[in-house]
């Protein structure tokens, strides 16, 4: 830190940091005001936001000051002292004063006298003046042009009109050094930015200038880098130029797959049936940004769920102008004037202008996503799809029981749950048959699940209505089938399209009291089916089968279903299974808790579901875990397969199309909030022959670990296992990384005690609990006392809370010696008190000496 305040030197730059703000003093109306640095735990000096702010007179020599870039001129802040800040961290220090003496041209080309100095930290200022001063748009848009022209141009301080500042000549350095001027005298630097500065005209021709240079030269950007957008940016961005554009990134995405209307307004939307946000949605929305959050993404992700909802403009900006059911659009109605400062609001015209322009982004990029099931407007109704759900279900059971019991049966039962269950949740009968979520939800290997669907495809329960296109990341889409062409496969069993049409099976044997009751019927009712189906798919992917067979599961269905134990023929007729097998299932089951059994007096066993839980069984066989961490393996083999996909596209380009596209970052580096994952190298082995790093074969293993390192995948694992703990079903798609929240505690109410008044009954004080006519204490409050309890306090008690403030029925002990009258003066004497030994603890418990008697 150069300069001494104990001492009262003054070395050669506190002098003529002094010198050029005397003159801010003398001449501006914001002079005098600087920002100091407030020291921290260390010693060291650290900024402070907001500054405080001190006259110049008051500054002790040797601290670190900056001087205000702004100044109300007619009541408006404008810029009187632009500052080009070239900033050595961004680059190298050559290159910072490369790029200054750049800008310095392009100020004295239009009339502008550059004031350069050393900032002392490596970077250089270039320092210009305007006693009349200048808009902020204009300061914006010379920002903007800069910025695009020299990488490291720090344009922060020129568009923050509030707390934008810059370090004068001769100010020292926190980290040690002072700027210094390198080409003027102090009095040339305070004429030159004074009397003899710029017009405001002056800058508006620089503007003019840089944007056409920018225009010029767009290949000067980094490789890979993106404009950056100030927290401070103008609204108003050239909206009629920007009107018809749409951003790069959204082009990328692909073509335009539905269809973009226009209201009576001119205002855009998709031709989509309307519905309601989903929870996704609704939680992005109602979510409180953090200051580092990237608000611009949220904001986009937001309003892009609401135009896939078939929301029109007018429905979404009524949403934004709600600030408490939007917290995470408060981007939209304030703007961010500092780092860690207040946000301050934006006008109605300034909200409105800025929503435009992102919705127009957002139903452009909501028009170029995969479609879904949502956007079909000829989709069946949620009542169709359950009622073709039931007829499934009914034409499983009419294909008869040795259709699931064969070697493959369990599997492809499971399959068709599951397809039930995908189809019912997104309210169409066309559903994406991606094996991997699939196989999660069948309770099987994404392998299983492949060969299963071709099998369920082959026989003619399923039918493929889009083949899978690996290039695009889309799975087939499937929808049951009406008809089929049979094949001369030896497995081959053709499926059931006429749920009235029963299968004939083999007599199963009967018990000597009494014939096999019937299996339950498969078929609940419409309001159940939710409830049903998802306890199917629950119990389907238990991990406890995959050590003790998927055929057990199919008896334990049929026990657990069920309205009564079953007997063992029972059992044979609803599984299809031969008697040693079903015999062998019980006994597993009841090893692990989850059946009973037992005899009837006649000696017959009946079967009844047991106490234990699957995942204790799954527990007692080592198997607990494996469907959890194969849906985690499903969530990272599909990031995979998408970075995948953006590596084999971007080995497809050409030698030019990849030097145009620039550089791009190395498969290790970190992604930020609102990066694209994709844009990574994808990871390889070295070159077989050069040994060159990163020039070899793809390397899946590493990209495997990578991606699973930033999705959290134990995180994602951990929510698994307490998914598959609590009975709850696992969804591969809807797993989250995040903590479940805390169940609130239950407000403990507080009973209304009638201990709190008299009783008129038997005349007990305040405090004092009910006595008999014997003076004994009673078992409970009297009715006519707790009437009078709630009339003095204009409520009403629950039974529970009337319950609760009685005092126990068990007489406790008493320690007092007092004995009751004789029973012939009982009625003439008043009834004695209790003791304080036999009173329940009351809340606001009043002193009965400040009562009397009746």
């Amino acid at each position: 830190m150069s300069g001494d305040g104990g001492t009262g030197h003054q070395d050669a730059g506190v002098v003529q940091a002094q010198a050029v703000l005397s003159y801010f003093v003398r001449e501006l109306t914001h002079a005098g005001t600087v920002r100091l640095a407030a020291p921290d735990g260390d010693g060291g000096w650290v900024n402070e936001y907001p500054p405080p702010v001190r006259r110049l007179d008051v500054v002790e020599p040797g601290r670190p000051v900056a001087v205000h870039l702004y100044a109300r001129r007619r009541g408006v802040r404008r810029c009187v002292l632009p500052l080009g800040d070239f900033d050595a961290s961004r680059a190298t220090a050559d290159q910072a004063r490369a790029d200054a003496e750049e800008y310095a041209a392009a100020l004295e080309a239009e009339g502008i006298a550059p004031v350069p100095a050393a900032s002392g930290g490596g970077g250089t200022h270039v320092w210009s003046g305007c006693t009349e001063g200048f808009t902020l748009r204009t300061a914006q848009r010379i920002a903007r042009a800069a910025k695009r022209l020299w990488v490291t141009f720090d344009g922060s301080p020129l568009t923050n009109p509030q707390y934008g500042a810059g370090r004068p000549p001769g100010a020292p350095h926190r980290k040690g050094g002072h700027s210094r001027l390198t080409r003027h005298t102090i009095e040339e630097a305070v004429s030159l930015l004074g009397p003899r500065s710029a017009r405001a005209e002056a800058y508006e021709r620089l503007a003019v200038r840089l944007e056409a240079m920018a225009a010029a030269r767009p290949a000067l950007l980094q490789d890979g880098a993106e404009e950056e957008t100030d927290p401070a940016a103008d609204d108003h961005q050239e909206q009629a130029a920007e009107a018809g554009t749409v951003p790069r990134s959204i082009l990328e995405r692909g073509p335009v797959v539905r269809e973009l209307v226009t209201d009576a307004h001119g205002h855009l939307r998709l031709n989509v049936r309307w519905r309601p946000l989903g929870d996704a949605a609704l939680k992005g929305l109602c979510r409180r940004l953090l200051r580092w959050v990237d608000h611009d993404v949220q904001v986009h992700a937001v309003l892009r769920s609401m135009a896939l909802a078939g929301w029109t403009h007018a429905e979404a900006f009524a949403v934004v102008r709600d600030a408490e059911s939007s917290p995470a659009l408060e981007w939209l109605r304030t703007r961010r004037t500092s780092a860690d400062g207040p946000r301050e609001p934006r006008t109605k015209d300034q909200t409105r202008a800025l929503f435009d322009r992102k919705w127009r982004h957002a139903c452009q990029d909501a028009a170029r996503m995969p479609r879904r099931p949502e956007d079909d407007a000829d989709r069946p109704p949620t009542g169709e799809v359950a009622a073709a759900v039931l007829d499934l279900m009914a034409r499983m059971r009419a294909a008869g029981t040795a259709r699931w019991a064969r070697q493959s049966g369990p599997a492809d039962a499971a399959l068709l749950m599951a397809l039930c269950w995908l189809m019912l949740v997104s309210g169409t009968t066309d559903v994406s048959a991606d094996v991997r979520r699939l196989g999660v939800l069948a309770g099987y290997t994404p392998q299983t699940a492949n060969t299963g669907l071709h099998r369920l495809i082959r026989d003619g329960w399923i039918a493929v209505t889009a083949e899978a296109e690996r290039r695009a990341g889309r799975a087939r889409r499937v929808t049951f089938a009406t008809r089929h062409e049979c094949t001369g496969h030896k497995r081959h069993v053709c499926a059931i399209y006429d749920a009235t049409s029963q299968v004939t099976t083999g007599a199963t044997g009967s018990d000597r009291s009494e014939n096999a009751a019937p299996p339950p019927s498969l078929a609940p009712p419409v309001t159940d089916l939710p409830a049903y189906l998802r306890a199917v798919v629950t119990r389907q992917q238990a991990d406890v089968w995959h050590e003790i067979g998927h055929h057990a599961a199919r008896t334990l269905q049929a026990v657990t279903t069920a309205r009564h134990p079953l007997s063992i023929p029972a059992l044979l007729l609803a599984t299809g299974y031969r008697r040693a097998t079903v015999l062998k299932h019980v006994t597993t089951l009841e090893s692990l808790g989850l059946v009973s059994t037992g005899r009837t007096r006649a000696g017959h066993l009946r079967v009844r579901a047991g106490q234990g839980s699957l995942y204790e069984a799954a527990e007692a066989t080592g198997t607990a875990g494996r469907m959890a961490r194969i849906a985690v393996d499903a969530r990272v083999d599909h990031h995979c397969h998408l970075w995948q996909l953006a590596e084999e596209e971007w080995s497809a380009l050409s030698h030019a199309e990849k030097c145009e596209r620039g550089r791009r970052r190395g498969p290790d580096q970190m992604v930020l909030p609102g990066m694209s994952p994709t844009a990574r190298a994808y990871p390889r082995h070295p070159h077989p022959r050069t040994g060159t790093p990163e020039a070899g074969p793809m390397d899946h293993a590493r990209a495997a670990r990578i991606e699973a390192e930033r999705i959290n995948a134990p995180a994602l694992l951990a929510n698994a296992l307490r998914l598959a703990k609590a009975g709850a079903l696992i969804d591969p798609v809807r797993l989250t990384a995040e903590e479940p929240p805390a169940e609130p505690a239950q407000p403990r109410v507080r009973a209304v005690l009638p201990a709190r008044q008299a009783c008129p009954l038997c005349a007990a004080d305040p405090g004092h609990p009910c006595v008999t006519s014997r003076g004994e204490r009673a078992a409970g409050w009297h009715a006519a006392r707790r009437q009078a309890a709630r009339a003095a306090l204009g409520t009403t008690t629950t039974p529970a809370a009337e319950r609760a403030a009685r005092p126990p029925r068990h007489r406790p002990p008493q320690h007092h010696t007092t004995v009751p009258a004789p029973r012939q003066h009982q009625r003439h004497v008043p009834a004695a008190p209790a003791t304080t030994a036999g009173q329940l603890p009351l809340l606001g418990q009043e002193d009965p000496a400040r009562h009397t008697d009746g």
